[in-house]
């Protein structure tokens, strides 16, 4: 009898949970419910004890796919407005820099956080950068790495209920209607991307695969090589799998861990999403970009995550995703910079919490 390893079955059963997150999410008619009731479905499960993963080659894929998707909508409307970037980006970085710092005071006045961890806590993103400068600088890893996984999710189900609650019209699923690429023209789309890919991680750049498709689709459509998008149930059926991804970021967390953490995980979503709209008017006005464009490109949303979330909400993809690219270079700056303050100002403490979570 043949034994299927155990992270292929970790993997159908996480597929399994979050396709019933999202048939229940489609027959309540939730706001992008393939992507949330996955997520809540297996975020639940994951903090009930079940070990739910997704395979990494699985995960390669549904980057490809999704970066295919949204680079298929760049349109050359989006590269005349390059120009205006460097205005919103300017902003972004002011907000970058100072959010972390922001989030420091809060945590440590009201929830008791050290001042370290208060910052890597507080910080909007890069939950792999920050796992590993705890770990080097001795740092307690479990609140950061939750807050984070917190803040994901949280946004993850928010950002399109808000967007419905304003008048947006927002389905289930990502927006169907433009013509369906040939099968060889997608098999173009894909080798490209992969032959991209390495180049992109040799460059240190976040989420290279998906970076990958995205510059090649929409370097292919741009160009006139190829026309349409993936088919719909490809690209709905990616949808289900992004929200799995999302929730098994709560593998290993408890629901007593969680309990005690969700005032600071409220308080880190209400503080980075106000920060993040608060600089989002004065960009938009500035640069004269839209400014649904600015609120969720600026969003302290996963850069896999908002970037669907912003072509479901009809934002320009080629905005949002260069915009959370940069805001991660620049936390990465920001992170590294105090992590080499912190060292140099000799050993850390910490408070015990040194289960290490898993990085997303």
């Amino acid at each position: 009898m043949m034994v299927v390893p155990a992270d292929l079955r970790q993997t159908a059963l996480t597929i399994c949970v979050g396709a019933v997150g999202a048939a229940f999410a489609w027959a309540i008619n939730m706001p992008l419910g393939l992507l949330a009731g996955p997520a809540l479905a297996v975020a639940f499960a994951s903090v009930m004890g079940m070990k739910t993963a997704i395979a990494m080659p699985l995960r390669n894929v549904i980057f490809v796919l999704v970066g295919i998707a949204v680079g298929s909508m760049v349109t050359p409307t989006s590269i005349a407005a390059i120009a205006r970037w460097p205005l919103a980006f300017a902003i972004l970085a002011c907000l970058t820099a100072a959010t972390p710092f922001v989030g420091q005071r809060l945590l440590t006045r009201h929830m008791g956080f050290s001042r370290t961890e208060g910052f890597l806590s507080a910080a909007p993103g890069h939950l792999s950068l920050v796992v590993s400068l705890a770990d080097t600088l001795n740092i307690a890893l479990t609140r950061p790495a939750l807050l984070a996984s917190f803040r994901v999710l949280a946004i993850s189900l928010f950002v399109p209920l808000a967007a419905r609650l304003s008048g947006l019209e927002l389905g289930p699923g990502l927006p169907v209607g433009r013509a369906v690429s040939s099968w060889p023209m997608i098999g173009i789309e894909l080798v490209a991307a992969i032959a991209i890919a390495p180049l992109l991680a040799k460059a240190r750049l976040p989420a290279p695969v998906l970076l990958a498709a995205m510059i090649t689709a929409a370097a292919l459509h741009l160009g006139g090589i190829v026309d349409g998008n993936l088919p719909p149930w490809i690209s709905q059926s990616v949808l289900v799998l992004m929200g799995c991804l999302i929730g098994t970021r709560f593998v290993g967390i408890r629901w007593p861990e969680l309990r005690r953490n969700l005032i600071a995980g409220v308080i880190v979503v209400t503080l980075t999403t106000g920060l993040a709209a608060m600089a989002a008017l004065p960009a938009a006005w500035i640069s004269g970009l839209p400014l649904l464009d600015i609120l969720v490109g600026f969003a302290p949303g996963g850069l896999e995550t908002m970037v669907i979330v912003g072509v479901a909400m009809g934002a320009d993809p080629s905005f949002v995703a260069t915009a959370h690219v940069v805001r991660l270079v620049l936390l990465a700056l920001v992170i590294t910079t105090y992590a080499a303050h912190i060292a140099r100002s000799g050993p850390t403490e910490s408070n015990g919490q040194d289960r290490p979570p898993r990085a997303d």
